[in-house]
């Protein structure tokens, strides 16, 4: 234990005596930092944003709710609208879907600003919507200075180690003088492996003090947090493990510094973007074609269609429409059926939107089965879930958004074809139905 400890003094010394090496940790925490404080913006910023929905919606409902106590159908300066039919109830009754950022979101900004995070729903909404996706992607703001944490985790840090330990054994053996360390240590094996300790505890250490910091400011102290740091020290673990045998059967600080940056170069880029290009050629990113064709030609098509085409088309698609009252009539309403075209295209868009996501499975079915010689992508993908930030986070948003145009169209059918009066109380039956996360 004692010669542990004096292996370790020593390597201290060697550190504070290397600018180098120091220089390089600074600049390294420095990208941590930016990239922590950027994942902390853009949290705070849609936090306050969906306040900002939230109070609306509430100031919305409430001037509605006005209207009802006035006796009024709607606002003075549009006569044409009446809140007492479903068609125009439904519509003014606020269905903001919302995706609330993990305060995790810091440690990794995944697709957070790729996809919208808010949403609000009409009948004529879908999942695939262009106000759901941001025209600037990650790798984009990358580019142009938004730098992610993650990033500075999995591409950085094992440039860092590098700097740190390309020379722990080999210059040794470049002054000629490594046979003296197995003289003095009894297990140069151990000698190596003490040496390799004190800067595996350096980083973890450095990296867990600058989490719980913005951990603590934003809430996100939790069994998650923990699961996250150990998945960051796993990886951290692992390539000190390659570089230590690296080192360990080294030949010079040259040969280990070209073998540690040839090893990251092949794990960081070539693999990732080889299986990327693989995926791209498998998977074509024109994935959208179908959802393009349905919302376009399809939704056209049926506008085009006769009111008592249109109405038996909704007949087949919702069955329960035949116990409504204007299935029952003889007399046609061809405003009732033009306001029920939205349940005909709900289900064009669901059909689409499945074809849309089966591929996007598909692509993520065959990047996971690389996994076992792709293990950069499989920790990114882990730590964006955990963050929330995942492929799988935003599809269950886009499955609460579903939902929600679901009972919209739901409501509108069942309510028109029954020739609803909306009153107060009705009013509000629909404000509830549509509260999701609000």
């Amino acid at each position: 234990m004692k010669q542990l400890f004096s292996i370790i003094s020593f390597e201290f010394r060697h550190f504070v005596r290397s600018p180098f090496k120091i220089a390089s940790l600074i600049l390294f925490i420095g990208a941590a930092v930016y990239g922590l404080q950027n994942g902390y913006i853009l949290l705070h910023g849609q936090n306050a944003e969906i306040e900002t929905i939230k109070a609306k919606n509430k100031e919305n409902t409430a001037e509605v709710i006005g209207w009802y106590d006035a006796g009024k159908k709607g606002p003075d300066d549009k006569p044409w609208i009446d809140v007492t039919t479903p068609m125009r109830a439904i519509w003014y009754a606020p269905a903001s879907v919302l995706k609330v950022p993990s305060p995790l979101m810091p440690f990794s900004i995944g697709q957070a600003e790729q996809f919208g995070y808010y949403k609000e729903v009409t009948n004529g909404s879908s999942t695939f919507d262009a106000d759901l996706s941001e025209e600037i992607a990650n790798p984009e703001r990358l580019a142009i200075g938004t730098l992610d944490f993650s990033f500075v985790i999995l591409y950085l840090l094992p440039v860092l180690a590098i700097i740190l330990l390309f020379n722990i054994g080999g210059l040794e053996k470049d002054l000629g003088f490594d046979r003296l360390i197995r003289v003095n240590h009894s297990s140069s094996r151990k000698w190596l492996l003490a040496r390799f300790g004190f800067y595996f505890l350096l980083l973890t250490g450095t990296l867990l003090l600058l989490m719980l910091i913005y951990a603590t400011i934003t809430g996100a102290l939790s069994g998650t947090f923990i699961t996250l740091y150990l998945l960051i020290v796993l990886y951290t673990l692992l390539w000190f493990a390659a570089f230590y045998f690296i080192n360990l059967n080294g030949k010079g600080s040259a040969s280990q510094a070209i073998k540690m940056a040839s090893l990251w170069l092949l794990f960081c880029v070539v693999i990732p973007g080889g299986i990327h290009q693989l995926a791209s050629l498998k998977y074509p990113g024109s994935y959208m074609t179908d959802y393009l064709d349905a919302s376009r030609d399809e939704t056209y098509k049926l506008y085009r269609l006769s009111a008592d085409t249109v109405k038996q088309r909704l007949l087949a698609a919702y069955p329960d429409l035949t116990e409504t009252q204007y299935a029952k009539d003889t007399l046609a309403n061809e405003g009732i059926i033009g306001n029920s075209a939205s349940g005909l295209i709900n289900k064009l868009m669901k059909k689409a939107a499945l074809t849309v996501e089966n591929s996007n499975e598909d692509k993520n079915r065959f990047i996971r089965n690389t996994s076992c010689f792709n293990p950069v992508s499989w920790f990114q993908n882990r730590i964006n879930a955990l963050c929330e930030t995942d492929y799988y986070a935003y599809r269950q948003y886009r499955t609460d958004i579903q939902a929600v145009i679901d009972k919209k169209v739901e409501l509108l059918l069942q309510d028109s074809w029954n020739k609803e009066t909306v009153d107060k109380k009705r009013f509000l039956e629909y404000v509830n139905a549509f509260k999701t996360n609000n």
